[in-house]
């Protein structure tokens, strides 16, 4: 029984990694002048990821006595790029809720999600403070972790790979991968293998708005350039893709237009949801000048990762004392 366990302290080592590591990030955002935000929790389609059948549902009334269509959120992205508005370099910890309907060793229904956004750079030194964030974090844990695996995350430099370089690296490697398939877990941990099981960022995926089954799909407001999008994904050894990030569209009627081209938006309209839910932040970018650009880190994968240095296959339920999935619904 896992409270027993929790109560027991066999979970002692998860929640001191746990400490340990959120305080480095914390430490880490105030030295690069981050201010923390705190962004609702319970938001309208705006707080969801480009997956929206994965949204959680919340009964709640507006003023008028009506059903309102909200959520718990799923990211705080677009409250974020509207704080850098006037504060540039912004951040938020909090839970994300996704409904997973299968049970498997990657997926949470609750989990912590780290994210930042900023003004004053794009892809290349958006990549340069997910890196040194993420190793901020892993040094932090040495004291608990101490072994030569963890320490070559810290001391040796990140792979920097093309999503284009990475299938046919893959392909060259047993893969039979086409351009458009998204990266599975296999895939993921291969690539990181042959790149000395090192962390790795797979970069500039495609932007096709209307990927075939099994193709990437990238959120509307990411930045599009030449048929790729400028994003990229941080694959964590043995805990897979554990960061995506990107630059923001900063132009409006181009976002607007992302967003009605995209899976997204169908899945919002079948739901019931009125996709004027986003005017807001429309709004913002026809205020704004220029873009911003940001990311998202699942830390329960940070920690497995940390966690999979001592044993290759850990469990994303290891990450956290008291997880919550399909078969994790007590306590």
């Amino acid at each position: 029984m896992r409270h027993l366990a929790v109560s027991k302290g066999e979970y002692i080592r998860t929640s001191q990694l746990r400490s340990k590591t959120l305080q480095a990030a914390r430490d880490w955002f105030k030295d690069h002048s981050f201010m923390e935000i705190q962004v609702p929790h319970i938001t309208g389609a705006t707080g969801s990821c480009e997956w929206f059948p994965n949204a959680m549902p919340v009964d709640m009334y507006d003023d008028k006595g009506a059903d309102a269509k909200m959520f718990l959120r799923q990211t705080g992205q677009l409250y974020l790029e509207a704080f850098t508005v006037a504060h540039n370099r912004v951040y938020t910890i909090g839970p994300s809720f996704r409904q997973e309907r299968k049970v498997t060793d990657r997926h949470l229904c609750e989990f912590t999600l780290i994210e930042f956004e900023a003004r004053d750079f794009e892809l290349a030194g958006l990549m340069d403070h997910i890196e040194s964030l993420i190793k901020k974090m892993y040094s932090a844990s040495l004291s608990l972790f101490d072994n030569e695996l963890l320490k070559s995350y810290v001391n040796q430099p990140f792979n920097r790979i093309s999503y284009k370089a990475a299938v046919a690296l893959l392909n060259e490697n047993g893969h039979e991968l086409e351009h458009g398939d998204d990266l599975g877990a296999a895939e993921e941990q291969d690539l990181c293998k042959i790149l000395n099981n090192l962390p790795t960022f797979v970069t500039l995926y495609p932007s096709d708005p209307r990927p075939k089954e099994g193709g990437v799909i990238k959120f509307f407001s990411m930045k599009r350039d030449n048929g790729t999008t400028l994003c990229c994904d941080l694959l964590l050894p043995n805990a897979g893709e554990s960061v995506g990030g990107a630059v923001r569209e900063g132009s409006s009627s181009i976002c607007k237009k992302q967003f009605e081209e995209s899976y997204m938006y169908d899945h919002i309209v079948d739901s019931g949801v009125d996709p004027a839910q986003f005017n807001w932040y429309f709004e913002i970018l026809d205020e704004a000048e220029g873009q911003s650009s940001g990311c998202g880190i699942g830390f329960e994968r940070v920690i497995q990762s940390i966690q999979a240095t001592e044993q290759e296959h850990v469990s994303i339920k290891a990450a956290v004392e008291l997880p919550r999935s399909p078969e994790y619904l007590v306590p």
